[in-house]
């Protein structure tokens, strides 16, 4: 779990990370002042009219109404303005939090945890921005706003000024005492939602083995222990939560009632006018919601203070690449000198560096026993792995020069175990993007694939045989307007048939492409990549 950050040191970071942050806050501010300089006007115009009906039954006020509804009015429209304009000034927070998540989770590559982080970078990042949108400004205005009440309360009541100055130097210490405990219990709620995340998916994933070995109710029962501690210590967070409100209230409830006890003393001895005593008791109590507001919104978000934190932590954690020149349009020329791969548990000093010379537009394989590293140099020429050994250059330029996002704009990879998220066909193909349904059956019909756009697919696609599936995953890869393909075993439970029509579809892209394969393809060059009998597989 990363280390605890109190909300100033969370702001800061958030500061520096997303800039955007910084007119979030300052129109959230401006608005913040604006109302708090419009109770002031409300306050003294209500106790204005009250003073002279209580002088003169008949004392006209027609004016004071008036103005007090101006006042009152366009209050209500700052009110309800606030919220949505920082919502929507902390919405390209969102993107940009979700797009740097994004490109850290692929420079780390197979260090972070898939479920974990779908965890961080929805739920965690949509948090984020309520917490920009409402608990930062909140925060901001739980200073300024006070601050200015009390300076007019200065200037109209020095003596009541004092006694709601010396409330508010307890309040911070009981904001203190009960946030630390908030956000220590936030923390670990935080992380362990990220841990239920992973076991779920890791229970999902290998429900069909745990089924085959009879485990299925063991592992279903560790999950609804980690379900139920996870609901015990949310439970506990709003127990947290209610205490601090409580608190809050008791104090801003007897801070108001000892400035009114006073002030009506003073009235009776007459030492103050009532036009006067009014208006301070009528700002007393708005002296105290802000600070109320913003610890309420800190309780509401606590989602957001554990996954800012995990966010920050993997964005500091993730090396920063100099890397700026952009991807090349045209399928490029790629050569890899000297290059050696690590495979995770294996020595791969044992490997045989390879070095070889990929012309634009060709389509080679990468030959090799299981456990060579095929697999792992395609994730390292797509940018998700690092080299243990060489350099790759494409068109005379290092790889490691090239923006990672540009590089993976330009690349197509289809890995050993292809995923197939969708309901249909459709939604298996397309990924989100608009593609008309006639080119989406034209990428079907070029590898044979008689399926409706239409048919549901269930789960990972499981309605469909081995070989349809991979057949779909190559077509939706080659569906992407990619120069640059790394296709990893595309002819996979396919038969000599199929497997020349996959490579015939590959040829037709123009694309240089690299295929990783077991099989003889009748491609451009074939590059073998071997290692010593002793390293096994």
């Amino acid at each position: 779990m990363s280390r605890p950050d109190s909300p100033s040191a969370l702001l800061r970071r958030l500061w520096r990370a997303t800039p955007l942050v910084r007119g979030s806050l300052a129109v959230a501010v401006v608005l913040g002042i604006c109302n708090v300089l419009l109770t002031i006007g409300q306050a003294v115009v209500l106790a204005h009219a009250l003073g002279s009906l209580f002088s003169h039954s008949d004392a006209p006020i027609r004016r004071d109404l008036i103005i007090l509804a101006t006042l009152a009015g366009t209050r209500a429209l700052v009110s309800l303005a606030s919220e949505p304009i920082t919502s929507r000034l902390a919405r390209p927070v969102r993107h940009l939090l979700r797009v740097r998540t994004l490109d850290a989770m692929l420079q780390r590559g197979r260090r972070s945890a898939p479920d974990a982080f779908v965890q961080l970078g929805t739920r965690g990042v949509d948090a984020i921005e309520t917490y920009l949108a409402t608990y930062v400004p909140a925060l901001v205005l739980s200073v300024g706003a006070p601050t200015a009440l009390l300076t007019w309360m200065m200037f109209t009541d020095p003596w009541s000024a004092l006694i709601v100055t010396l409330t508010l130097v307890l309040l911070p210490i009981f904001m203190i005492l009960l946030g630390l405990e908030a956000k220590d219990r936030m923390d670990h709620s935080w992380a362990q939602q990220q841990v239920l995340a992973n076991y779920f998916g890791d229970v999902v994933r290998g429900m069909a083995t745990l089924k085959a070995h009879n485990r299925s109710l063991i592992v279903t029962e560790a999950l609804g222990d980690v379900g139920d501690e996870l609901r015990l210590s949310t439970m506990k967070t709003l127990r947290v939560a209610f205490l601090s409100g409580f608190s809050l209230e008791l104090l801003s409830s007897l801070a108001t009632a000892l400035v009114a006890l006073v002030l009506g003393i003073r009235l009776i001895d007459g030492d103050m006018r009532l036009t006067t005593a009014l208006a301070v008791l009528l700002v007393t109590p708005e002296v105290y919601v802000p600070l109320r507001r913003a610890s309420a919104r800190f309780h509401a978000s606590t989602d957001a203070v554990g996954a800012a934190g995990a966010i920050l932590d993997l964005l500091d954690a993730t090396p920063v690449t100099n890397a700026s020149v952009p991807a090349p349009a045209s399928p490029p020329r790629v050569e890899l000198r000297d290059v050696r791969v690590s495979a995770n548990g294996r020595d791969h000093h044992a490997l045989r560096a390879l070095s070889a010379t990929i012309e634009p537009g060709m389509v080679v394989a990468l030959e090799g026993p299981s456990g060579v590293g095929k697999s792992t140099l395609l994730r390292a020429l797509a940018g998700l792995e690092d080299l243990a050994q060489g350099e790759v250059l494409v068109n005379t330029i290092r790889l490691t020069s090239i923006a990672p996002a540009s590089w993976h704009a330009t690349c197509a990879w289809l890995p050993q175990d292809p995923l197939l998220p969708g309901a249909t066909v459709r939604d298996v193909l397309s990924m989100g993007e608009d593609f008309s349904d006639g080119r989406l059956r034209e990428a079907l019909d070029e590898l044979d694939l008689d399926l409706d756009l239409d048919l549901a697919l269930g789960e990972g696609a499981e309605g469909l045989s081995a070989g349809q599936r991979r057949r779909l995953a190559v077509a939706r890869t080659l569906l992407r307007p990619a120069t640059v393909l790394l296709l990893d075993e595309p002819t996979a439970h396919l038969d000599e048939l199929n497997a020349a029509r996959v490579i015939r579809a590959v040829r037709r892209r123009g694309a240089t492409t690299i295929v990783a394969t077991h099989r003889q393809l009748d491609v451009d060059v074939a590059f073998v990549m071997s290692a010593p009998e002793r390293f096994g597989v």
